[in-house]
């Protein structure tokens, strides 16, 4: 299967018209979509392309090959404008490996239990990473939306026994991993 995870979208209309664009050419099977979906949060202000109703119209017409995590700035009134379910932590299994999928703004040993061998897939921090530590691999795709520390807005594949966090505008590679 071919996984496209991506996270911090936050209402950013231009990102999103970009993101179906990656949608069509990646042809994943499934998107984990790690939170923060529409709102645009307090701390980043309202960019000009700031348009959640838009944007939901857009991701809305993948809502059956998408699962969505709860981010911090995500609400009910959210989850029904793009007419999914949305989940605090979803286990999943990917290509044998269990991955432990949440924001990352509520990352504990109840919520989300990870151990060597397994993966813990995150948003939230708006940067991406890829490594593997203390035999965990962790995964954050960054920001679609509002990248920080310098880093270009980007989002992961998964496909195989293959990741790689790609960069937005061009989608080429920036970090990748052989599981």
């Amino acid at each position: 299967m071919k996984y496209l995870v991506a996270s911090d979208l936050h209402g950013r209309l231009n990102a999103a018209l970009r993101f179906e664009n990656v949608i069509k050419e990646e042809a994943p099977d499934k998107i984990l979509f790690l939170g923060d979906f529409l709102y645009n949060g307090p701390r980043n202000g309202v960019p000009s392309d700031y348009d959640p109703l838009k944007v939901s119209e857009i991701l809305k017409k993948y809502k059956d090959m998408t699962i969505a995590i709860r981010g911090n700035c995500d609400s009910r009134v959210d989850a029904m404008l793009l007419e999914m379910k949305f989940e605090d932590s979803v286990p999943l299994l990917i290509n044998g490996i269990k991955a432990h999928l949440i924001h990352g703004d509520l990352i504990d040993d109840e919520l989300c239990k990870v151990y060597p061998g397994e993966m813990l897939l995150f948003g939230h921090t708006h940067y991406y990473m890829l490594e593997k530590k203390d035999g965990v691999i962790f995964l954050n795709p960054g920001s679609l939306g509002f990248p920080k520390g310098g880093n270009p807005a980007s989002y992961a594949v998964m496909e195989n026994n293959y990741i790689e966090v790609r960069r937005f505008d061009n989608r080429s590679p920036i970090l990748h991993f052989d599981l």
